[in-house]
């Protein structure tokens, strides 16, 4: 579990991970420890750091870097040694049988803790292997109710669910936007598949018809065909649920074939800076619903934002602030607990009650984050403008 001074177990792991074909990068600390005996107590993260989703899961994973090297500043120990956070990250590349390899791996590597998946598939693949180790893993983008329904105690998600999420946005669809002939697209995946369905059950409740319904390849990268038939059916509003990355190529392709309808999608965390940079100016008046509160609204936002910035460029997406929380409140759990036992952080993070960027962090008995925010953003001149926030209670 723990690495003292010297990092050759880590080198050792590296060279396992290598053979076994792993992508895994194992940052040193930034913070030089003067002195004294001091420990490396590792936490894992597990996200698509190649592929489709390669910028999306690198902006959470840095997220997570940006947290431990903060906690890095500050002095404490355990059994009188320094301790000293260090991040390994690992690339599932979103597939669910790769995340179950990398889960098994870090099992191995001796983590305190995981922060991942990035998506509910890996995320929910990965689970039983924590689960079966008794080490807690940390979602920042989990939404599928499927995740905390597994009954796993070391389960935990820093942002609410899909059931949570639906009903507020297809309401919003119907009543604020005006929708009455409504198009649903989805990747198929756990996440895409189950928000889909609710999204559209609660859109046919509110008075609207959903006159088109389709499910597309998991990966897929080309949606003309698909947007030609859309065209064609007098569409107001294309919701689709996956990949942030197919969002961009979706946009594009709705600006290249004059659609009409409005793009409306959901706890993707394609709000950011980076989703301009791939979809340019199609991104316009594309809705998007992302977990908690606004960042202006966020507490810390801005040193956060500058922080992240100037350490990592623009590359930020919607989920990266709770990347950033999962992260703090794992770290907050081992000082609490006071011990680098996994079953004793598991059982103070069903108690703890941490304030971080996003706000209030505690979990319910199935790791379900109590309180959840939502928000819904338009796209406009390049930016993304906050129009409607909602926090259950």
């Amino acid at each position: 579990m723990i690495t003292k001074k010297t990092y050759g177990g880590e080198m050792l792991l590296l060279s396992r991970l290598y053979r076994a074909g792993i992508l895994v990068v194992l940052f040193s600390v930034s913070t030089r420890v003067c002195g004294g005996d001091f420990q490396t107590v590792l936490i894992g993260f597990t996200g698509p750091l190649s592929g489709i989703s390669e910028m999306y899961g690198k902006s959470t994973a840095n997220g997570a870097e940006l947290a431990i090297e903060e906690a890095n500043r500050t002095a404490f120990k355990i059994d009188g040694k320094r301790v000293v956070f260090r991040l390994v990250r690992m690339d599932d590349r979103g597939d669910p049988e790769r995340a179950q390899q990398v889960a098994k791996l870090l099992v191995q590597a001796g983590v305190v803790g995981v922060i991942g998946s990035s998506n509910s598939t890996t995320t929910i693949a990965a689970a039983k292997v924590y689960a079966a180790a008794g080490i807690a893993q940390i979602s920042p983008a989990a939404t599928s109710r499927k995740y905390p329904e597994l009954g796993y105690r070391s389960t935990f998600r820093t942002v609410g669910g899909d059931d949570e999420a639906a009903p507020y946005l297809a309401d919003y669809v119907v009543h604020d936007l005006h929708a009455n002939r409504i198009a649903v697209i989805t990747n198929g995946s756990i996440f895409g598949a189950g928000i889909a369905a609710q999204f559209a059950s609660v859109a046919k409740s509110n008075g609207a018809t959903i006159v088109f319904y389709e499910t597309v390849p998991l990966m897929e990268g080309n949606f003309d065909s698909l947007l030609k038939r859309i065209k064609e059916q007098d569409i107001d509003v294309i919701f689709f649920s996956g990949y942030s990355a197919q969002s961009s190529v979706i946009a594009q392709g709705m600006l290249r074939l004059d659609v009409k309808a409005r793009l409306v999608t959901s706890m993707m965390g394609i709000v950011g800076q980076s989703f301009f940079v791939s979809a340019g100016t199609a991104g316009n008046g594309v809705f998007a619903q992302e977990p908690g509160l606004p960042f202006s609204k966020m507490p810390g936002w801005k040193k956060f934002e500058a922080d992240y910035t100037q350490r990592f460029g623009l590359n930020m997406y919607g989920l990266t602030p709770f990347s950033y929380d999962a992260t703090q409140v794992l770290i907050a759990a081992v000082r609490q607990a006071n011990s680098l036992n996994t079953g004793r952080i598991v059982e103070t993070l069903h108690q703890i009650r941490h304030r971080g960027l996003t706000g209030l962090i505690s979990f319910d008995a199935k790791g379900n984050l109590k309180h959840p925010s939502f928000t819904i953003y338009e796209a406009q001149n390049q930016k993304w403008m906050a129009l409607k926030s909602h926090t259950l209670r």
